[in-house]
């Protein structure tokens, strides 16, 4: 579009000339933090930024609990989509009681297409990728009653039982767990993870599964189980 007065100047101003298309950049995307986000999330943020020294102000995570939070704020769940796109879907941000206590989380961003490639004028090639608002969909059934065989406790010898025991990330992959123990690191954590290597054999690390074992897993708590169909492990 009005391009071609880099092919001649006896071009009008106007002129739209046929031209090669720009070849696709090799390197990462990066992503532009606000500069208001100190805390970004695990895609961006390298280790752990929401501490009880540090605590993050509204809008920022990923937190663990309350403590992490500033002043007055409290630590969502899986709520941080709702702030920016760069969040990971399972970030936690501090919010304000009130709104975690509010209706569900119905508009969330996500990252919209690219846009057309554009040179600058010293060549430099670029494009940016827009944030959009959806839909976040809702599963608008009730909670699904609790199985009675599902047991309240840990079974006695059971090494990892979830944040509620043992913290996060007691299946590593120098440690790893066995069918229905958690909570492991797999890829559906994002950022630095470890794959399915948390978990023994063929098993491979879920996401937020661990209540189908045990009522007294965290409802985040990621299990070792056996893969649903046919696959390789990561």
């Amino acid at each position: 579009s009005n391009n071609c007065k880099k092919f001649g100047l006896y071009f009008h101003e106007k002129d739209d000339c046929c031209e090669r298309p720009p070849q696709p950049t090799k390197k990462p995307v990066t992503y532009i933090i606000p500069i208001a986000n100190r805390c970004a999330g695990r895609i961006i943020d390298t280790g752990k930024c929401c501490t009880d020294v540090a605590p993050c102000d509204e809008g920022e995570g990923d937190c663990e609990n309350d403590d992490e939070c500033g002043d007055d704020l409290v630590c969502g769940n899986n709520n941080c989509k709702q702030f920016a796109a760069f969040f990971h879907p399972k970030d936690d941000c501090c919010v304000k009681p009130s709104v975690e206590q509010s209706a569900p989380l119905t508009t969330v961003y996500e990252w919209g297409e690219w846009g057309p490639w554009m040179v600058s004028k010293s060549g430099k090639k670029t494009r940016t990728q827009q944030q959009i608002t959806v839909k976040k969909n809702q599963d608008p059934s009730k909670s699904p009653s609790v199985d009675p065989n599902t047991p309240l406790e840990p079974p006695a010898g059971q090494r990892c039982s979830g944040r509620n025991y043992q913290g996060r990330r007691c299946c590593t992959p120098e440690n790893p767990c066995d069918e229905g123990e958690g909570d492991c690191d797999g890829p559906a954590d994002g950022g630095q993870h470890d794959g399915h290597e948390g978990c023994k054999g063929d098993l491979v690390c879920g996401s937020n599964n661990c209540k189908q074992f045990g009522q007294y897993y965290h409802e985040k708590d990621d299990c070792c189980e056996k893969p649903r169909s046919p696959r390789f492990r990561q």
